[in-house]
């Protein structure tokens, strides 16, 4: 039965608690995903990005049903213009935590490129940036923005990040392994920092609100179906976002690794707050 039917029938059946109820869903339903275009990240690439098989962000169905179709080669978007015109998409879910609302958003790339002689490259590769609206329902703003790299993260506090247009944080993306960093730079090593993210004057960035996918669990309507399947082997064996152990954005901690400054993982070096809960 289409929705509205069903809404009708409701009444008819329920009377007015059903409707207010059905209403007051809808309507908290529609405030979410207006809220997930509100805050969704202004993305800056290296300016190298798109040269060499340095690939921009991937549509994660397109990739999973050419794997499917048995085509194993190397997947890679090079072409800006499919940014600029918001032809990809960025995924994200919300979740509400006590008075606060989280959003996570995830980008989807074909191919790491390997960050220096020897390592480093792979096929299929998932990076996220997870958002905190506080006092959601009564008097939202933007506050803490999680940024992920390298399978590791960091949490930057109002002030210690930029925005694009107030309410958009601002991400930059490393050049070969795809972390979101809150600044530029980068030596261009392996090292969790160091990834070049030099945007030089081509400004090449990504306004992810134009184009958004929610993700979503199960086999419901709107559904992607890849969203729903749990196999890894396609995405070079990653789980994707929606079977992740940090799908619960309830249970997020603010940053992982270490609080020195070392080449491997150390989110809490550059983390405004420690590993306590997001």
């Amino acid at each position: 039965m289409a929705g509205g039917g069903y809404y009708m029938l409701c009444c008819c059946v329920f009377g007015a608690l059903c409707c207010l109820l059905m209403l007051s869903h809808t309507g908290l339903a529609l405030e979410v995903s207006q809220f997930a275009q509100d805050y969704a990240p202004y993305l800056r690439f290296d300016q190298k990005e798109g040269d060499g098989d340095r690939c921009f962000p991937h549509n994660a169905s397109d990739y999973y049903n050419t794997r499917l179709a048995g085509d194993w080669s190397r997947q890679c978007n090079q072409d800006y213009n499919t940014i600029s015109s918001a032809q990809i998409p960025t995924y994200w879910h919300a979740q509400t935590c006590g008075y606060h609302l989280h959003i996570a958003y995830w980008s989807f790339y074909g191919y790491n490129h390997d960050c220096d002689c020897c390592s480093g490259e792979r096929d299929a590769w998932w990076e996220f940036l997870v958002i905190k609206v506080r006092d959601w329902e009564l008097s939202p703003h933007l506050h803490e923005v999680m940024f992920g790299q390298k399978k590791g993260w960091y949490t930057r506090i109002p002030g210690h990040y930029e925005t694009h247009n107030i309410t958009h944080p601002v991400a930059y993306v490393g050049k070969t392994n795809h972390g979101n960093y809150h600044d530029d730079g980068g030596t261009g090593t392996c090292c969790y920092y160091e990834d070049f993210r030099n945007t030089g004057d081509k400004d090449q960035h990504m306004k992810t609100w134009f184009n958004l996918v929610e993700l979503r669990q199960g086999n419901g309507e709107g559904v992607e179906s890849w969203m729903s399947d749990p196999s890894t082997d396609v995405w070079n064996g990653q789980q994707v976002p929606t079977f992740r152990s940090d799908w619960d954005l309830c249970d997020l901690t603010c940053c992982t690794g270490s609080s020195l400054i070392l080449c491997g993982t150390c989110g809490c070096f550059k983390s405004d707050l420690d590993d306590s809960h997001f």
